[in-house]
């Protein structure tokens, strides 16, 4: 029998997506604590964008990241209540935030960069398995949602047809 969401065909790639994601970011939940890491998987792109550029804001770190505002803000809360960042008024302008990492953190960002070795091997298998481009395609497919937005395309596609009537 194939899978329910399978037969849907291409109008569920979204709900494929989030279920692959679901499933990459479940087994990273359960693996990172066997090898010291505490942050959770979501938060880690985070940790290692603070990092790289130092103290930044959060309008700064979900644009960096290309994550929304609201989910930046809560990763920010839980790697606070892990101790590992800190936040601070900007001495430049008091209105801003600046979201910076602890001792802690930095020391949690080595058990991470071990860690990502063998995530990137697992990753990369799993990848070669779906075939030698999967990588990319999947790349092409966010550069081109960056082109042209899923919200003007699925507009363009029901002005073509015009078979969508609005249900009152």
């Amino acid at each position: 029998m194939t899978d329910f969401i399978q037969r849907q065909g291409p109008a569920f790639l979204a709900h494929l997506l989030r279920r692959l994601a679901d499933e990459l970011v479940q087994g990273a939940t359960e693996w990172y604590p066997t090898v010291g890491v505490t942050a959770p998987p979501r938060t880690i792109s985070t940790l290692l964008a603070l990092d790289e550029h130092g103290p930044l804001g959060v309008t700064e770190l979900a644009g960096l990241l290309r994550q929304s505002h609201p989910l930046v803000i809560i990763w920010i809360k839980e790697l606070t209540r892990l101790s590992l960042v800190k936040s601070r008024d900007d001495p430049s302008d008091r209105r801003r935030t600046l979201v910076a990492l602890t001792k802690k953190g930095r020391d949690e960002l080595v058990r991470i960069r071990n860690a990502l070795v063998v995530m990137e091997q697992a990753s990369t298998e799993l990848l070669a398995l779906a075939g030698p481009d999967s990588f990319q395609v999947l790349w092409a497919l966010e550069q081109n949602c960056r082109k042209l937005p899923f919200l003007q395309r699925l507009q363009e596609k029901e002005r073509q047809s015009g078979d969508i009537t609005p249900q009152g």
